[in-house]
């Protein structure tokens, strides 16, 4: 059956959370928030392959490495860059930067080439490729969960300013349409652990640019399109506060969601007890285009700098690049762990958290960080208090902490040290009724978009709470 034109199951919804670093993909019911039970919530194994262990089988890493011969994707692709490291090629990584922060003329300009050694692509190309090899991945993961596939879908993403918003939801709409092509004539191909060749990539793509796909109103049964508009994306916020609407009564909800590429903060009001609403309210939106990425590079520049290593000398790029490609899983240690034991060259060098810490980009970083998460907090508090019945009964505030970046210690201090008073809320569950799966409960945080994402329930732009500027 062809999955750009054929019929879609229209009693699920499906949400892809395309992540900087890791993609995550959900499909839920389609009936009211409060009905769901556990079997109407179904996360996607998209990150599992056969004869490759995944981290998790539910978070597909983000990444392309182009090698002589072909093409790699996934947990492929990041074995690939590890086996090759010393040859200095690059793997294509976070890719959503291209439709978060980068300008979108930058799509179709050509790879540097320790990304690209042959020349052949753009990132709209690997952008194109790998979003097909994520929903061959849903595909198959799909029919291992019993679950109908495709689904109308909605996908998320970062806090767009007015100039880039339309754009920007075009542009993404086209590369999932163009995905789906190519997933079409590719199939399983496309997750196969030897890679896709270039000439069959080169074929496909071909083939997919004669068919024009940036016509994206056409296929409109491709997405879940919210109410009186054509858009099919969800800010993630929006998404984790969605995901959220439980029959406890009204309270503020702020939101942390902080990926890799971005930290994304909004704010929300649920309605009074037994209604079963969200509304957003909108000045409490706050985006800072650094998150977990940011950390792993002032962690990889403090590692370079406490070695006397300059990355830009052609004596320390081979040192640089290596450790660049292991820099995530070294942040992951010592933020777990409290240190880490790093290689460079023939030294090593121990890091310690408190001095990571200290440092002062970092220090930088996380002021940054806490004044966004404040100015979303104001909002709420304001809210909170215009809308509270007598002073001695305030509305309560929950903050809600998700993404990959929820356990660094100046996300979690958000929680455990507000920079402002009020009553506070704890949060009753991150995500009401996640299957009982470990793997699953192990990365419930991360998948809050994708779930929420995917909820018949959206909160709506179009009515929003109006605070005490509204």
């Amino acid at each position: 059956m062809p999955f750009l034109d054929g019929p879609r199951d229209k009693n699920w919804i499906g949400c892809i959370d395309f992540g900087t670093a890791l993609s995550k993909v959900a499909l839920i019911k389609r009936k009211p928030t409060a009905r769901l039970g556990a079997g109407d919530i179904v996360p996607l194994a998209v990150g599992s392959s056969i004869g490759v262990a995944a981290q998790n089988p539910f978070l597909l890493p983000s990444l392309v490495y182009v090698t002589d011969d072909g093409l790699a994707f996934g947990v492929e692709a990041q074995m690939a860059a590890l086996r090759g490291e010393r040859t200095g090629r690059q793997p294509f990584s976070s890719p959503k930067q291209y439709l978060s922060t980068e300008e979108l003329e930058c799509l179709d300009e050509k790879l540097a080439s320790d990304v690209d050694p042959t020349g052949n692509y753009t990132p709209r190309a690997l952008l194109i490729l790998f979003l097909g090899h994520l929903l061959v991945q849903a595909g198959v993961a799909a029919k291992m969960a019993k679950v109908p596939w495709p689904v109308p879908l909605r996908v998320a993403r970062p806090a767009w300013d007015r100039t880039r918003a339309e754009a920007g939801e075009r542009a993404l709409k086209s590369l999932l349409l163009s995905a789906f092509a190519v997933a079409d004539r590719l199939g399983e191909s496309l997750s196969k652990a030897q890679g896709l060749a270039h000439a069959d990539a080169r074929r496909v793509l071909a083939d997919v640019a004669k068919m024009k796909l940036t016509d994206v109103d056409s296929h409109d049964s491709v997405f879940e399109l919210e109410e009186g508009s054509r858009n099919a994306t969800v800010l993630e916020a929006t998404a984790v506060a969605a995901g959220l609407v439980r029959r406890t009564g009204r309270r503020v909800i702020v939101v942390a969601d902080i990926g890799a590429g971005t930290s994304d903060f909004g704010t929300f009001m649920t309605g009074l007890a037994g209604n079963n609403v969200v509304g957003e309210i909108p000045e409490g939106s706050q985006i800072l285009r650094q998150a977990g990425d940011h950390i792993d590079m002032l962690m990889s520049r403090h590692v370079l700098d406490q070695a006397g290593i300059d990355p830009s000398d052609p004596a320390g790029r081979g040192a640089a690049a290596r450790l660049r490609l292991r820099q995530r899983a070294a942040k992951e240690v010592l933020f777990n762990e409290g240190e880490v034991s790093i290689e460079l060259n023939d030294d090593v060098r121990t890091i310690k958290l408190g001095e990571f810490l200290a440092d002062k980009r970092v220090r930088e970083f996380a002021d940054r960080l806490r004044s966004k998460f404040s100015a979303a907090l104001t909002t709420a508090i304001d809210c909170a208090r215009q809308y509270s019945p007598r002073r001695d009964r305030p509305v309560p505030i929950e903050i809600i902490l998700t993404g990959g970046g929820h356990g660094l210690p100046m996300v979690a201090d958000f929680a455990s040290n507000p920079p402002l008073p009020w009553t506070y809320a704890t949060p009753l569950r991150d995500i009401s009724n996640l299957p009982d799966d470990p793997a699953l409960q192990a990365v419930g945080r991360q998948l809050a978009v994708a779930v929420g994402g995917a909820v018949e329930d959206m909160p709506r732009h179009t009515a929003p709470v109006l605070g005490v500027n509204g």
